[in-house]
């Protein structure tokens, strides 16, 4: 059976995971794209082209449908999705209001097709791993957790663009470190309770401009035209030039310094979940490197890996033993765990089974990162409702 994929958002994750993903399994084929402006159109020689959502759900040749809009269009277009009765594959986040989250949960809940939301890093092979040794109790009982993601590329892929604004972003939490927070609610079995967060701007934003410029920018500067563009730090000029740092031909390049930044650029964490275990975690976007880390604290020892050195070690608490486990295994597509996902979402259509990253677990890692940003906004703790 070949599921025939409608494509609606072209942008750099939209027609990438197309081309690179979806038309590369041979249980695909891609039958329709859409995208409102008409981009990347013409890297689908021979596929029917739309810039109205609706027209690839009235399809009928169309059995499934990839979501990757802007994210607060996907309740809207998940709905009309259930309306259309196409199995939906959603990327990350679900959508960017808690109004939103618990609104399309309850529209969808029951819905007798397949819905899978796109939190790869469930289906990377590294961090299935981690989940392997976790449940097979190797370092005992789960109490702690402590997570940590280093993006040296913040300025780079969020506050260059819409990222940057609330309004159409949420927050940073949404965007990036969702992938963290679903990871450890899936790694913990349990769901969050209590959580407090803390945050704010130190590189980008108004803050930056004061210390860069000694005063606000306009909101209208952009790295081409800027008089410091071949050695700001956060120009996409010098970027290209000294990182070698290119995602596209036309990046949007708004100066990351300005007053209209209201998303923050480092966070820290904390989370009590419902069986007591407790996460520490941290996000910077301006870090040094590039690595995502965990550090899990059980009864009986320890579990440490990052996705860098691709190593879990397990440290025995009872004995003088030290385990190293190594993947050689190099992911080629453009997010670990793409193919893998991709296969999973097969697999639920054509079995019934349900796929990994179901819409319940994508809703509860949206309302954590929300619930994160409000306690960061009001300085209280945030409980999560049950579900």
């Amino acid at each position: 059976m070949t599921i025939r994929f409608g494509i609606i958002g072209l942008g750099n994750r939209g027609y990438k995971y197309a081309l690179k993903t979806i038309q590369q399994s041979p249980d695909c084929e891609i039958e329709m794209v859409c995208d409102v402006a008409g981009k990347n159109f013409h890297q689908f020689e021979g596929v029917s082209t739309t810039r109205i959502y609706q027209e690839v759900l009235d399809n009928p040749n169309v059995d499934a449908v990839f979501i990757a809009t802007p994210d607060g269009t996907h309740a809207e277009i998940i709905a009309a999705c259930i309306r259309a009765d196409k199995h939906i594959l959603c990327e990350k986040p679900v959508e960017i209001t808690e109004e939103k989250l618990k609104q399309i949960y309850q529209q969808a809940k029951d819905y007798s097709k397949v819905i899978e939301i796109g939190y790869v890093l469930r289906y990377a092979r590294l961090f299935k791993k981690v989940k392997e040794f976790l449940e097979n109790g190797v370092i005992g009982e789960l109490v702690m957790v402590r997570a940590t993601d280093h993006i040296p590329y913040g300025g780079y892929a969020y506050f260059h663009d819409w990222h940057r604004q609330r309004s159409l972003s949420g927050s940073l939490l949404l965007q990036k470190a969702t992938h963290t927070l679903d990871l450890v609610n899936w790694y913990a079995d349990s769901q969050p309770s209590e959580i407090m967060g803390f945050g704010g701007l130190a590189v980008m934003g108004e803050p930056g401009a004061q210390k860069k410029f000694g005063k606000p920018v306009d909101k209208a500067l952009r790295c081409r035209d800027c008089l410091i563009k071949e050695t700001c730090e956060e120009s996409i000029v010098y970027l290209a030039k000294e990182k070698g740092l290119t995602w596209g031909e036309e990046w949007p390049d708004s100066c990351v310094f300005s007053s209209e930044v209201d998303v923050e650029d480092h966070q820290s964490i904390m989370i009590r979940y419902k069986n007591d275990v407790k996460l520490s975690y941290q996000l910077c976007q301006f870090s040094g490197f590039y690595q995502r880390e965990f550090q899990f604290y059980g009864t009986m020892g320890e579990l440490h890996f990052d996705d860098q050195t691709n190593e879990i070690t397990i440290y025995s608490r009872t004995k003088q033993e030290i385990v190293t486990y190594k993947s050689s295994y190099v992911e080629k597509n453009m997010e670990p765990g793409d193919a893998e996902q991709l296969e999973d979402f097969v697999q639920a259509i054509q079995t019934g089974t349900p796929p990994l990253s179901t819409l319940k677990s994508g809703v509860i890692a949206g309302l954590t990162a929300i619930a994160a940003q409000k306690s960061i906004d009001t300085m209280e703790i945030q409980t999560l409702p049950v579900f």
